[in-house]
Protein backbone atom coordinates (compact mmCIF):
# COMPACT_ATOMS: atom_id res chain seq x y z
CA UNK A 1 0.00 0.00 0.00
CA UNK A 2 1.30 3.45 -0.90
CA UNK A 3 0.68 6.32 1.53
CA UNK A 4 3.39 8.78 0.42
CA UNK A 5 4.14 10.46 -2.92
CA UNK A 6 7.21 12.57 -3.62
CA UNK A 7 7.69 14.71 -6.69
CA UNK A 8 10.56 16.11 -8.69
CA UNK A 9 10.05 19.78 -9.56
CA UNK A 10 11.67 20.87 -12.84
CA UNK A 11 9.85 19.61 -15.94
CA UNK A 12 7.66 17.48 -13.70
CA UNK A 13 5.64 20.22 -12.02
CA UNK A 14 7.23 23.44 -13.36
CA UNK A 15 8.75 24.05 -16.78
CA UNK A 16 12.54 24.38 -16.98
CA UNK A 17 13.65 24.61 -20.61
CA UNK A 18 16.91 25.87 -22.19
CA UNK A 19 15.25 29.13 -23.23
CA UNK A 20 14.61 29.86 -19.54
CA UNK A 21 18.29 29.26 -18.73
CA UNK A 22 19.39 31.64 -21.50
CA UNK A 23 16.97 34.33 -20.36
CA UNK A 24 18.05 34.13 -16.72
CA UNK A 25 21.73 34.03 -17.73
CA UNK A 26 21.41 37.31 -19.62
CA UNK A 27 19.68 39.00 -16.68
CA UNK A 28 22.19 37.72 -14.14
CA UNK A 29 25.25 38.72 -16.15
CA UNK A 30 23.88 42.20 -16.86
CA UNK A 31 22.91 42.85 -13.25
CA UNK A 32 26.21 41.53 -11.92
CA UNK A 33 28.01 44.03 -14.15
CA UNK A 34 25.81 46.88 -12.96
CA UNK A 35 26.39 46.00 -9.30
CA UNK A 36 30.15 45.76 -9.76
CA UNK A 37 30.11 49.16 -11.46
CA UNK A 38 28.40 50.63 -8.40
CA UNK A 39 31.28 49.32 -6.30
CA UNK A 40 33.87 50.79 -8.64
CA UNK A 41 34.79 47.42 -10.16
CA UNK A 42 34.72 47.53 -13.96
CA UNK A 43 34.42 44.21 -15.77
CA UNK A 44 33.32 43.83 -19.37
CA UNK A 45 30.18 41.87 -20.21
CA UNK A 46 32.34 39.46 -22.21
CA UNK A 47 34.47 38.69 -19.16
CA UNK A 48 31.38 38.35 -16.99
CA UNK A 49 29.71 36.03 -19.48
CA UNK A 50 32.81 33.85 -19.69
CA UNK A 51 33.15 33.71 -15.90
CA UNK A 52 29.47 32.80 -15.61
CA UNK A 53 29.77 29.97 -18.15
CA UNK A 54 33.10 28.67 -16.86
CA UNK A 55 31.76 28.83 -13.32
CA UNK A 56 28.75 26.81 -14.39
CA UNK A 57 31.08 24.11 -15.73
CA UNK A 58 32.88 23.99 -12.38
CA UNK A 59 29.55 23.70 -10.60
CA UNK A 60 28.56 20.83 -12.87
CA UNK A 61 31.72 18.96 -11.86
CA UNK A 62 30.68 19.24 -8.22
CA UNK A 63 27.07 18.38 -9.01
CA UNK A 64 28.23 15.27 -10.88
CA UNK A 65 29.47 13.95 -7.51
CA UNK A 66 25.93 14.42 -6.11
CA UNK A 67 27.15 17.32 -3.95
CA UNK A 68 25.79 20.86 -3.99
CA UNK A 69 26.73 24.48 -3.44
CA UNK A 70 25.09 27.55 -1.98
CA UNK A 71 24.47 30.56 -4.23
CA UNK A 72 27.22 32.45 -2.40
CA UNK A 73 29.68 29.64 -3.13
CA UNK A 74 28.72 29.76 -6.80
CA UNK A 75 29.32 33.51 -6.77
CA UNK A 76 32.78 33.02 -5.28
CA UNK A 77 33.64 30.60 -8.08
CA UNK A 78 32.56 33.18 -10.65
CA UNK A 79 34.52 35.87 -8.79
CA UNK A 80 37.70 33.78 -8.95
CA UNK A 81 37.30 33.48 -12.72
CA UNK A 82 37.07 37.23 -13.32
CA UNK A 83 40.16 39.18 -14.49
CA UNK A 84 42.74 40.05 -11.84
CA UNK A 85 41.78 43.75 -11.65
CA UNK A 86 39.41 43.27 -8.71
CA UNK A 87 39.53 43.09 -4.89
CA UNK A 88 40.80 39.79 -3.52
CA UNK A 89 37.70 39.27 -1.37
CA UNK A 90 34.00 40.07 -1.66
CA UNK A 91 32.57 42.27 1.09
CA UNK A 92 29.44 41.03 2.87
CA UNK A 93 27.22 43.75 1.41
CA UNK A 94 28.53 43.13 -2.13
CA UNK A 95 27.96 39.40 -1.77
CA UNK A 96 24.38 40.05 -0.68
CA UNK A 97 23.80 42.14 -3.80
CA UNK A 98 25.41 39.54 -6.08
CA UNK A 99 23.33 36.72 -4.60
CA UNK A 100 20.20 38.79 -5.18
CA UNK A 101 21.23 39.27 -8.82
CA UNK A 102 21.30 35.47 -9.18
CA UNK A 103 18.10 34.63 -7.33
CA UNK A 104 15.65 37.36 -8.40
CA UNK A 105 15.19 36.54 -12.13
CA UNK A 106 13.19 33.38 -11.41
CA UNK A 107 10.57 35.37 -9.52
CA UNK A 108 10.47 38.24 -12.00
CA UNK A 109 10.08 35.93 -15.01
CA UNK A 110 8.49 32.85 -13.45
CA UNK A 111 8.31 29.66 -15.52
CA UNK A 112 4.86 28.11 -16.01
CA UNK A 113 3.40 25.08 -14.30
CA UNK A 114 3.35 21.85 -16.26
CA UNK A 115 -0.17 21.13 -17.52
CA UNK A 116 -2.23 19.40 -14.85
CA UNK A 117 0.33 19.94 -12.05
CA UNK A 118 -1.80 21.96 -9.64
CA UNK A 119 -4.90 19.86 -10.19
CA UNK A 120 -2.99 16.60 -9.70
CA UNK A 121 -1.31 17.78 -6.48
CA UNK A 122 -4.55 19.04 -4.97
CA UNK A 123 -6.35 15.83 -5.89
CA UNK A 124 -3.68 13.65 -4.32
CA UNK A 125 -3.63 15.85 -1.23
CA UNK A 126 -7.39 15.44 -0.86
CA UNK A 127 -6.86 11.66 -0.96
CA UNK A 128 -4.82 12.05 2.27
CA UNK A 129 -1.47 10.99 0.80
CA UNK A 130 1.61 12.52 2.39
CA UNK A 131 3.33 14.71 -0.21
CA UNK A 132 6.97 15.68 -0.53
CA UNK A 133 9.08 17.60 -3.02
CA UNK A 134 12.66 16.56 -3.86
CA UNK A 135 14.44 19.11 -6.03
CA UNK A 136 17.96 19.46 -7.38
CA UNK A 137 18.66 23.18 -7.45
CA UNK A 138 20.93 24.92 -9.94
CA UNK A 139 21.59 28.65 -9.91
CA UNK A 140 18.43 29.39 -7.89
CA UNK A 141 18.35 28.23 -4.23
CA UNK A 142 15.54 26.45 -2.44
CA UNK A 143 14.74 29.60 -0.45
CA UNK A 144 13.74 31.38 -3.65
CA UNK A 145 12.02 28.35 -5.17
CA UNK A 146 9.72 28.16 -2.15
CA UNK A 147 8.58 31.70 -2.93
CA UNK A 148 7.90 30.63 -6.52
CA UNK A 149 5.88 27.65 -5.29
CA UNK A 150 3.77 30.01 -3.21
CA UNK A 151 3.29 32.36 -6.17
CA UNK A 152 2.01 29.56 -8.41
CA UNK A 153 -0.24 28.20 -5.67
CA UNK A 154 1.22 24.77 -4.90
CA UNK A 155 3.41 25.25 -1.80
CA UNK A 156 0.59 24.23 0.56
CA UNK A 157 0.22 20.88 -1.19
CA UNK A 158 3.54 19.68 0.23
CA UNK A 159 4.17 18.44 3.75
CA UNK A 160 7.94 18.62 3.15
CA UNK A 161 10.10 20.39 0.54
CA UNK A 162 13.70 19.19 0.14
CA UNK A 163 16.26 21.17 -1.87
CA UNK A 164 19.72 19.96 -2.72
CA UNK A 165 21.49 23.24 -1.93
CA UNK A 166 20.17 23.05 1.65
CA UNK A 167 20.88 19.36 2.22
CA UNK A 168 24.11 19.54 0.15
CA UNK A 169 23.14 16.25 -1.53
CA UNK A 170 21.74 15.86 -5.04
CA UNK A 171 19.67 13.21 -6.76
CA UNK A 172 20.22 10.40 -7.62
CA UNK A 173 21.93 9.93 -4.24
CA UNK A 174 19.36 7.89 -2.27
CA UNK A 175 20.11 9.89 0.87
CA UNK A 176 18.10 12.88 -0.39
CA UNK A 177 15.10 10.59 -0.89
CA UNK A 178 15.53 8.87 2.49
CA UNK A 179 15.95 12.23 4.24
CA UNK A 180 12.62 13.38 2.80
CA UNK A 181 10.88 10.17 3.83
CA UNK A 182 12.29 10.47 7.34
CA UNK A 183 10.84 13.97 7.59
CA UNK A 184 7.50 12.61 6.39
CA UNK A 185 7.70 9.64 8.80
CA UNK A 186 7.22 7.37 5.79
CA UNK A 187 8.69 4.02 4.78
CA UNK A 188 10.37 3.59 1.36
CA UNK A 189 8.28 0.52 0.54
CA UNK A 190 5.12 2.58 1.07
CA UNK A 191 6.35 5.51 -1.00
CA UNK A 192 6.29 6.48 -4.67
CA UNK A 193 8.45 9.06 -6.46
CA UNK A 194 7.38 10.89 -9.64
CA UNK A 195 9.90 12.54 -11.94
CA UNK A 196 10.97 13.16 -15.53
CA UNK A 197 14.67 12.20 -15.31
CA UNK A 198 15.39 8.48 -15.46
CA UNK A 199 19.01 8.84 -14.36
CA UNK A 200 18.11 11.11 -11.43
CA UNK A 201 14.55 10.44 -10.30
CA UNK A 202 13.96 6.82 -11.24
CA UNK A 203 17.43 5.53 -10.34
CA UNK A 204 17.52 7.48 -7.09
CA UNK A 205 14.07 6.32 -6.02
CA UNK A 206 14.88 2.70 -6.82
CA UNK A 207 18.12 2.85 -4.83
CA UNK A 208 16.17 4.29 -1.90
CA UNK A 209 13.74 1.35 -2.03
CA UNK A 210 10.82 3.36 -3.38
CA UNK A 211 8.54 2.68 -6.33
CA UNK A 212 8.86 5.11 -9.23
CA UNK A 213 6.74 6.79 -11.90
CA UNK A 214 8.42 8.27 -14.95
CA UNK A 215 6.73 11.27 -16.56
CA UNK A 216 7.83 10.38 -20.08
CA UNK A 217 6.67 13.32 -22.17
CA UNK A 218 8.92 12.39 -25.10
CA UNK A 219 8.10 8.65 -25.09
CA UNK A 220 11.78 7.84 -24.63
CA UNK A 221 12.54 4.09 -24.70
CA UNK A 222 14.13 2.54 -21.62
CA UNK A 223 17.46 0.78 -21.50
CA UNK A 224 19.06 -0.22 -18.20
CA UNK A 225 16.92 1.84 -15.81
CA UNK A 226 13.23 0.99 -16.02
CA UNK A 227 10.55 2.68 -13.86
CA UNK A 228 7.74 0.81 -12.15
CA UNK A 229 5.20 2.92 -14.00
CA UNK A 230 5.20 5.31 -16.96
CA UNK A 231 2.82 8.19 -17.65
CA UNK A 232 2.60 10.71 -20.47
CA UNK A 233 0.54 13.27 -18.52
CA UNK A 234 0.19 14.02 -14.83
CA UNK A 235 -3.53 13.30 -14.81
CA UNK A 236 -2.66 9.60 -15.35
CA UNK A 237 -1.05 9.43 -11.90
CA UNK A 238 -4.39 9.23 -10.10
CA UNK A 239 -5.19 5.88 -11.74
CA UNK A 240 -1.88 4.40 -10.60
CA UNK A 241 -2.39 5.61 -7.03
CA UNK A 242 -5.92 4.22 -6.94
CA UNK A 243 -4.52 0.77 -7.73
CA UNK A 244 -1.67 1.03 -5.23
CA UNK A 245 -3.79 2.46 -2.45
Amino acid sequence: MIDTVTFDLWNTLISNWPLDHDRYRQIRVKRTGQILDEYGITVSLDHLSKAYDDGFERCKQIWSRNSDLSTAEQQRIMWELLPEEKPKTISADLMERLVEAYTSPLLECPPPLIEGAKETLKQIKEEKFKLGLICNTGRTPGKTIRILLKQVGIIDCFDITTFSDELRIRKPDPRIFLHTLTQLKSLPQKSLHVGDMVELDILGAKNAGMQSVHLNLDHTPYEQIVPDFTIGHLDELKGILDKLK
